[in-house]
């Protein structure tokens, strides 16, 4: 017993050894520790900031501190900035979502969170995992501190097509001049996938439509969109000169979304993207609080009122006789007033008495399905299509058609015809082989003279020409004029207005 017992435990032993060895164990790195940024809060001046004036840092328009504020009368603060969580490796353990800064990212501190008008400093500096910086803050010059213009809206998915676009709005009571800002996206792994210029003043609370350029200037199912401050720079610039983002929104799609990357997916947390004839925006009043509910969908803007698509059948007509167990395209054309037909959702389905064969289920766009037949003969099929636009209005068509099975008497004419067009093709074909193989011809004879036209015997009994000779009535000889007998067969010259014999 005591025997089996060690059996069992070294056994137990054996195996533990083999796991550990065999099976690599993970290895999850811990979280980044956060960057730690301490000192005085001063304005341009030198003067310590009031009490309780906030403290942030941003990256990319994402303010990824722990929202520390001045500390005393003397302007101390102590703000911790989180880090990006990654391997051992130094890849992101969370690729799907960005937590915080990368090593070597510049932040911006600023007095407050960009919701509304924010003072910004002019120190900038680099994160630094567990790193301790001990500076003092100083307001940037006015000049070069931007305004709390917003992102009102996006249309990714415009009802009839075309270029997106966005609404940028102002919501003081001065006018803006744009020049002095743009829109960015983020790319994969990147933050800066693209930009596009603003121009013109916006006036005091007031909104301005931006053509985005493209129809997929954004990705409609999910991406981030920025709006940038132009640093002009100069003495006492903020944020060490850099650009300063001054709004984003990320949206994603509930359904398929597509924002699943660093850096477009952030802890800012996501709007839902809009889908055809949407916008996505904020209310009336450009209120912003830094959350994604500030962004709600609602109907494009300048859209009439939406009526019921149209649709016809055009493949089968109304009886058609169609072949039993052979493919065959239905086709039908539809429209809207207000979407392109791309957006337009179509369900299509064969009807043969009680059974209902599906052949398109929610597809959008598609205006033909192909259909192989039952190998059945039968009458009043009905093939039927449905179709809705994205705001819901409805529209439908049917129709009637038939299967029949191929007659054995035009089988076997077929057939026939087949075979006689085989027959003449094999004739053909060996009557050119046999044509090629024939030995060439011999070469061809030069032609012949033509030949000589009968000479044109003189009347007879004429004299002939010299005078001294004259032709044989009966025999044609040339005898002498004088002759009265043909020597040749005895015609007597007398009788020649008798008839010869």
């Amino acid at each position: 017993m005591e025997g089996r017992a060690r059996m069992i435990v070294c056994v137990v032993l054996f195996g533990v050894v083999l796991v550990i060895t065999l099976v690599p164990l993970a290895v999850v790195a811990p979280p980044p520790i956060a960057m730690r940024t301490q000192g005085h809060a001063l304005d341009q001046s030198g003067s310590p900031l009031p009490i309780g004036t906030p403290i942030h840092t941003f990256l990319d328009g994402v303010d990824y501190s722990n929202g520390s504020r001045v500390q005393d009368t003397v302007g101390s603060f102590a703000v911790l900035t989180a880090g990006n969580s990654k391997t051992n490796s130094n890849a992101s353990d969370t690729p799907s979502v960005q937590e915080g800064a990368n090593l070597g990212d510049p932040l911006i501190y600023a007095s407050g969170d960009f919701t509304a008008a924010t003072r910004v400093f002019q120190e900038s500096f680099t994160w630094s995992p567990g790193s301790v910086t001990l500076r003092d803050l100083h307001l940037g010059a006015p000049s070069s501190t931007p305004q709390p213009v917003k992102i009102e809206g996006v249309v990714g998915l415009p009802a009839r097509g075309g270029n997106q676009f966005a609404f940028v709005c102002n919501p003081t009571t001065s006018p803006v001049s744009l020049a002095d800002y743009y829109l960015e996206r983020d790319a994969p792994g990147t933050y800066h996938g693209g930009t596009l210029d603003l121009t013109g003043v916006l006036a005091a609370t007031s909104s301005l439509r931006v053509d985005l350029s493209s129809p997929s200037w954004l990705t409609s199912t999910g991406d981030a969109l920025k709006l940038v401050y132009r640093n002009p720079r100069g003495g006492a610039a903020t944020a060490g000169g850099r650009d300063i983002v001054v709004d984003r929104v990320e949206f994603n799609a509930t359904r398929d979304g597509t924002l699943y990357w660093e850096p477009g997916n952030t802890i800012l947390g996501d709007a839902p993207a809009p889908g055809p004839g949407q916008i996505l925006e904020r209310d009336a009043a450009c209120t912003d609080t830094n959350d994604p509910r500030d962004f709600t969908l609602q109907i494009e803007p300048g859209l009439p009122p939406n009526g019921p698509p149209t649709v016809a059948i055009v493949v089968p007509a109304a009886g058609q006789q169609i072949p039993a167990a052979t493919a065959v395209t239905f086709t039908w054309t539809m429209s809207d007033d207000l979407f392109v037909n791309d957006y337009l959702h179509v369900w299509a389905n064969v009807t043969i008495g009680n059974e209902i064969i599906a052949l398109v289920v929610n597809q959008t766009g598609v205006t033909s399905v192909s259909w192989t037949t039952r190998d059945i003969t039968a009458t009043d099929l009905v093939f039927r299509v449905d179709v809705q636009d994205p705001f819901g209005a409805h529209a439908s068509a049917s129709q009637t058609f038939s299967l029949t099975r191929q007659s054995p008497i035009a089988l076997i004419a077929a057939i026939l015809i087949a075979v006689v067009l085989l027959v003449f093709v094999i004739f053909g074909f060996r009557r050119a082989r046999k044509h090629e193989q024939a030995p060439p011809s011999p070469p061809a004879k030069p032609p012949t003279a033509p030949a000589s036209p009968p000479s044109i015997a003189p009347p007879i009994g004429a004299v002939l020409a010299g005078g001294d000779k004259k032709i044989c009535p009966r025999c044609h000889t040339a005898v002498k004029v004088a002759d009265v007998t043909c020597f040749f067969c005895g015609f007597k010259f007398e009788e020649e207005n008798t008839t010869p014999p």
